[in-house]
């Protein structure tokens, strides 16, 4: 329960959903993943990585640049592609710090019925798993899913988005998936501006500490953990060295 408020967490969150779901960011050039196809393919959540692992009391929070693009999300009906090799390696990481979660939600077989059906068998273990899922970028791109992103995307309304998820989850550690992400926590708590290469941030020993609820995080920025990267800059190996600092601020 929140003491100021008087609402809980999950109430809290449903308000969070309402404000992303209602939106429109079209005049950055963005679809919000309830204006495609009427909404059928959007979920409950701050977006389909939340839908993935969602723990309201996790300890763990990991901060992606964006989900996707339009096609992928309409193609795979609001899902991954299970062979995603983000998502893929993401588990890999994940249970390297001793934070397992269960397979990405798949597509319903259902005609229409949508996906994430409410049977999912992993419903629970999504939300009990100690770890939050999101994207800094909550709207959906256009031109694939390497299509360039704009700095203007990460400002209003995602970076008060961003922050209110910190906010109401308060987790001991964010892990920050790329430069955008790292750059979007900076901003948000009003922190100095990265200065120097990424690397820098990447593998410095200490991290960042901000303060949510009165509480201490620790913000640690790791390399986006996609196919590209791990073939041009930072290896799956060499992420899983990276990672090691997460699990030491866990205590795994």
């Amino acid at each position: 329960m929140n003491q100021s408020t008087g609402r809980t967490k999950q109430e809290r969150y449903a308000e969070l959903i309402r404000q992303r779901q209602e939106y429109d960011p079209s005049s950055f050039g963005l679809v919000n993943p309830s204006q495609v196809e009427q909404g059928k393919y959007d979920v409950p959540h701050m977006g389909p990585w939340t839908a993935w692992a969602h723990d309201l009391d996790a300890d763990l929070m990991v901060v992606g640049q964006d989900w996707g693009d339009v096609e992928y999300f309409a193609t795979n009906r609001g899902c991954d592609n299970p062979r995603n090799p983000t998502n893929v390696a993401l588990q890999k990481l994940l249970l390297s710090v001793g934070r397992p979660i269960p397979a990405p939600p798949a597509e319903s077989t259902a005609v229409g019925a949508g996906p994430h059906p409410v049977n999912d068998a992993k419903q629970s273990d999504r939300a009990t798993c100690r770890v939050w899922l999101t994207n800094a970028l909550l709207w959906l791109k256009t031109g694939g899913l390497s299509a360039p992103v704009d700095k203007a995307w990460f400002e209003e309304p995602s970076i008060p988005l961003l922050k209110a998820q910190v906010d109401l989850v308060q987790p001991r550690v964010i892990v920050a998936l790329g430069e955008k992400a790292y750059d979007c926590l900076l901003h948000a708590y009003g922190l100095p501006n990265r200065r120097g290469p990424f690397k820098n941030a990447v593998e410095s020993s200490t991290g960042l500490e901000v303060v949510a609820g009165g509480h201490p995080i620790k913000v640690l920025a790791v390399y986006h953990c996609g196919a590209r990267i791990q073939n041009t800059i930072r290896s799956l190996d060499e992420q899983l060295q990276d990672w090691k600092r997460v699990r030491n601020e866990l205590g795994a």
